[in-house]
């Protein structure tokens, strides 16, 4: 039996490019058209590959497979998680250009959290993280780490204790030594990132606050005691960058303002410090950002 993280379509492109003749044209036929080999009978699937019905069951029994049954299954799961990137075909016509493509996705993933987002529950995270001893950022992956670090970078400036995680072994080494002090924030998009879920879980047997941005019904929802539920449309251009990191970058800007504004004088105090200190060797300091 194949194994649950073998690469389907990795494998038919390996024999499609390097198998023997009969097994060559049973895999180049099922690229060609995977959703086809899915629903179509061993008949079909033979007749379009131009070979007999038997070297198709030998072909999947090939792969590690019982028989045709358990291959369309597990071609089928591969085409309903990376199907758009099965085969890449020319970039789409883009009459606005590059640019405008980023530019209009960061927009519309930003304006998409700002609709969603609930303002009672971004009074009460930023209430909880502004009152708390230590807060850990706990974020894997892609975007999610980033948004993660961002926030550890957005709290110091206002004096919060903060630090991030991207490991998953640290985030529940972190998680483990935690009190009721302590506020985890966790990023996901997925929300089913298991080392991160099992932190949450964590940290929380321990007394601490646990906050999540992640997608509404998920794990990591169901793990944490306050979310901040959200979903970014992909869409289907897969030349494009994932939109989703900028939601995120707003989500944590919206946490970060909320806070500095619940503190208050002491934040600005803080502010003006790192300002005053930048001042002392940047030109335009008055004009640039806060440390960056």
């Amino acid at each position: 039996m194949a194994s649950p993280h073998f690469d389907i379509v990795a494998r038919l492109r390996e024999i499609a490019d390097n198998g023997q003749r009969s097994d060559q044209r049973v895999a180049a036929a099922i690229l060609s058209d995977a959703d086809f080999a899915t629903h179509a009978s061993i008949e079909r699937l033979a007749e379009k590959a131009g070979v007999s019905e038997p070297t198709i069951t030998r072909f999947c029994r090939t792969l590690g497979f019982e028989g045709t049954r358990e291959f369309k299954v597990k071609l089928a799961q591969s085409l309903a998680v990376a199907g758009r990137f099965i085969i890449a075909g020319p970039a789409p016509e883009n009459r606005t250009g590059v640019p405008a493509t980023i530019a209009n996705s960061a927009i519309d993933a930003i304006e998409t959290v700002s609709k969603l987002i609930d303002r009672n529950d971004l009074e009460r995270a930023a209430g909880i993280v502004a009152q708390a001893g230590m807060v850990r950022a706990y974020g894997s992956g892609g975007a999610s780490s980033m948004a993660a670090t961002e926030l550890e970078n957005r709290l110091f400036r206002l004096g919060v204790l903060a630090s991030s995680h991207i490991d998953g072994e640290m985030q529940q080494m972190t998680a483990a030594i935690s009190n009721k002090d302590t506020v985890i924030v966790a990023y996901s998009l997925s929300g089913e990132v298991k080392p991160l879920i099992e932190a949450v879980t964590i940290a929380g047997r321990y007394g601490a606050k646990t906050i999540a941005f992640t997608a509404p019904n998920s794990s990591l929802a169901s793990a944490a005691q306050l979310v901040l539920p959200f979903h970014i449309d992909e869409g289907t251009n897969v030349y494009r960058p994932s939109p989703a990191r900028y939601a995120l970058l707003a989500l944590t800007d919206m946490l970060a303002m909320t806070i500095a504004e619940k503190i208050g004088a002491p934040a600005v105090e803080r502010m003006r410090r790192i300002k005053n200190l930048q001042g002392m060797h940047k030109s335009d300091a008055p004009n640039l950002p806060l440390g960056d």
